[in-house]
């Protein structure tokens, strides 16, 4: 019947054995991953959001409305490539605590 009462004061006794070394290790981990977290993701690049239209007007003719989709289409692939550069470099540098 006492057998969890020593089980557990036994327990307690141990949990204090932590040097002064593991206890400033563990604060030093705590305070690290604290700070990792209060610290904000930087903003999108402002064109990252943009979507794209062609302009194409109605009664253009169609070569006109094709070219005019075919550079819309350019111009948003090519800001998908470099918005996603810019994160692949932002997690890249987040993992290597640059």
């Amino acid at each position: 019947m006492n057998r969890p009462w020593m089980l557990l004061l036994v327990l307690l006794l141990l949990s204090g054995c932590a040097t002064v070394e593991d206890r400033a290790n563990s604060a030093g981990d705590r305070l690290g991953e604290a700070a990792a977290e209060a610290q904000p993701d930087p903003a999108l690049p402002h064109d990252c959001r943009r979507q794209e239209r062609s302009g194409v007007q109605e009664g253009e003719p169609l070569d006109v409305a094709l070219i005019k989709t075919d550079q819309a289409l350019g111009r948003a692939n090519a800001r998908v490539r470099r918005c996603a550069a810019w994160h692949d470099k932002y997690r890249t540098d987040l993992q290597t605590g640059k």
